[in-house]
């Protein structure tokens, strides 16, 4: 199971690349944890509403400068993830969550 604040590599659902790095947002609570995650899609581009990534790793990191999109909601089932790659600070997850309750508000 991936804890929440882990930064995982997983397929995208979206089609622009094969794969791309995702943010964990769920925790334990989650009906299907450990099968299925709550994340936030993460890109090289920076938007007015990115939260950057520098400075925010605990552990690991990306290879190159990236950004948190707090608009894109993926639900990723487990066996779509490839790997784990780094860990944020838990105040980073808390920050980037609360953003982006205001899309769906």
């Amino acid at each position: 199971m991936y804890e929440r604040g882990v930064i995982v590599v997983a397929a995208d659902p979206f089609g622009h690349t094969p794969r791309r790095p995702y943010l964990i947002l769920s925790d334990s609570s989650h009906p299907f944890a450990g099968n299925q995650y709550i994340a936030l899609g993460i890109s090289t581009k920076e938007y007015s509403d990115s939260l950057p990534l520098a400075g925010a790793y605990e552990t690991g990191t990306l290879d190159r400068e990236s950004f948190v999109s707090p608009w894109a909601i993926v639900s990723l089932m487990d066996s779509d993830i490839e790997r784990a790659v780094a860990q944020v600070t838990s105040e980073f997850t808390d920050s980037a969550a609360a953003r982006q309750t205001q899309y769906v508000e």
